[in-house]
């Protein structure tokens, strides 16, 4: 059932690629290594294999959804303990989730590879004569991409994590964690280097990349929007420099994804797009997602034009249930019905509205459904395998719990939002109104004229954020965000100053090296 062709190379790729040290396996060679860096076909291979080593990482346990959207956030558990704690940041519970999800080592797994890879893909370049300047260029940038962005999203959970930039350094054995501004550092270096090699899309229109790729169309790229490209790069940054409170820099690198819409060139197609809630031809009954750029590339994506499924590390593992899936009672996490009310509560609002007399759900194609049950149903990223159409030529979800949905990193309207906060902190209230409305009113909600009217702008970005982005893994990071530029808990601030915003180091990993520490909040 599932034809993960690219995901697959994983098991073949983890020894060609050097992870042991990492990943504590054995290694069981299909190929030697030394005959590995020596085609155009190895090239593709390797840059795939880190491609599918970082969405590997990404789903395992559900980490993208676990992390940003279940601990302390709006999902709440129904019976799981493991969700109950992790909802609570009891961190430090003896649940075997919550030690996997304090692992870093998946995230490592990628970095190993992303290094292994840039120390030996110049042997390809001179063996191959096929392996054209213009391809070794495009790789090379989209690994040091992968790898900064493995880096990060690592520094989102950890705080200070280990550097490592070059793969014999696999072994944590002897390596302390360095400081978050360090690696900062690293994650900037890779980015600003990569951007200017890479393309805007990966359609053939751009100096960076010209012709096909690898022997694909242009459809096999663009058309999926799978690989890392510049919008890619200026989304890490716009994210990497608002997290750490740049809002000057993060505004730039936003700032360029919302003016991009066409080319300079005006050739090829449009960029971004534009403020509306698209489906952007993901799947049938995708809501509102319009990726730009998300942790699932060609290697990666679960996607049923590719025949690459999956009964898990998919959200709707957690969130499907009836009346959508009804073969599942009930979801492993919601949201409950107080928290809808309080959260979508200005106007018709075209993602949930319920009509506060008959408590009906007014839109038919909202975020969630069964609102007659006990636990309403998240359905806005809802892609399952479709059986053989119907009588009525409709092709109706498989009873099979087989998904297919991607996982988000950002899209256009999040990073117009993101623009947003940033003008807004930037004291350029006009700016932030003008972005921030644009979302607003193409989801029926009305216009936010002014804090006398509204209340702060801060206060209603950050609402908007949580109404649009719900279930792409973003609440718990924006809200250490918000606090931070709020600046007046003086409990969340001592929970930052401990290290609380963090997730606690696995303990595995600590007692297999006693250089790592773990932050005065969780000891």
């Amino acid at each position: 059932m599932r034809r993960l062709s690219y995901i697959m190379l994983i098991s073949l790729l983890l020894p060609l690629l050097g992870c042991k040290k990492i990943l504590d396996v054995e290694s069981t060679r299909a190929i030697g290594e030394t005959n590995m860096w020596s085609s155009l076909e190895d090239a593709r291979a390797a840059l795939f294999g880190v491609y599918a080593l970082n969405r590997a990482a990404m789903s395992d346990n559900n980490r993208h959804v676990i992390y940003g959207d279940v601990r302390l956030a709006d999902f709440e558990p129904t019976s799981r303990l493991d969700l109950k704690a992790i909802h609570n940041n009891m961190l430090n519970a003896d649940y075997k989730l919550l030690n996997d999800l304090s692992d870093w080592r998946p995230f490592y797994a990628t970095i190993n590879a992303a290094n292994l890879y840039l120390e030996r893909i110049h042997e390809v370049y001179e063996k191959d004569k096929r392996f054209v300047e213009q391809t070794y260029n495009l790789d090379r940038a989209q690994v040091k991409a992968l790898r900064a962005f493995s880096y990060f999203y690592m520094c989102r959970i950890w705080g200070d994590v280990p550097l490592i930039l070059s793969s014999h350094e696999g072994s944590f054995t002897n390596k302390p964690r360095d400081p978050q501004d360090k690696v900062f550092a690293a994650i900037e270096h890779d980015l600003l280097e990569a951007e200017p090699k890479l393309p805007y899309a990966y359609d053939g229109f751009d100096p960076e990349q010209t012709g096909a790729y690898y022997g694909q169309n242009i459809a096999t790229y663009y058309g999926y929007g799978y690989l890392v490209s510049k919008q890619a790069v200026w989304a890490m940054l716009a994210h990497m420099y608002a997290w750490k409170g740049d809002y000057a820099n993060a505004a730039i690198y936003a700032q360029k994804i919302v003016d991009k819409t066409v080319r300079p060139s005006g050739s090829g197609a449009a960029l971004a797009g534009t403020f509306r809630n698209v489906n952007d031809g993901l799947t049938v009954n995708v809501r509102y997602i319009g990726y730009m750029w998300a942790a699932n590339h060609p290697a990666v994506l679960f996607a049923v034009a590719r025949g690459e499924l999956a009964t898990s590390g998919v959200i709707e593992e957690l969130t499907a249930a009836d009346p959508i899936v009804p073969n599942r009672k009930i979801p492993a996490i919601y949201v409950s019905k107080d928290s809808l009310f309080s959260i979508y509560n200005e106007g018709a609002d075209a993602r949930f509205t319920v009509d506060s007399v008959t408590k009906i759900v007014r839109s038919a194609d909202g975020f969630f459904t069964g609102f007659d049950k006990p636990y309403p149903v998240f359905r806005k990223i809802f892609v399952p395998w479709s059986s053989f159409p119907n009588k009525q030529g409709i092709n109706v979800p498989s009873d099979l719990g087989v998904f297919a949905s991607p996982i988000v990193f950002s899209r256009f309207t999040e990073m117009g939002l993101l623009l947003a906060e940033a003008k807004a902190a930037l004291n350029d209230k006009n700016g932030a109104i003008a972005i921030l409305n644009q979302v607003r009113l193409n989801n029926s909600v009305p216009a936010y004229v002014s804090e006398r009217d509204n209340g702060p702008l801060v206060d209603a970005i950050f609402k908007e954020r949580r109404r649009e982005l719900m279930g792409e893994g973003w609440r718990w990071y924006d809200y250490v965000r918000f606090k931070k530029i709020k600046n007046n808990d003086p409990k969340f601030n001592q929970l930052i100053q401990s290290g609380g915003i963090y997730w606690p180091v696995s303990r595995t990993l600590i007692s297999q090296n006693p250089m790592l520490t773990q932050y005065p909040y969780w000891k």
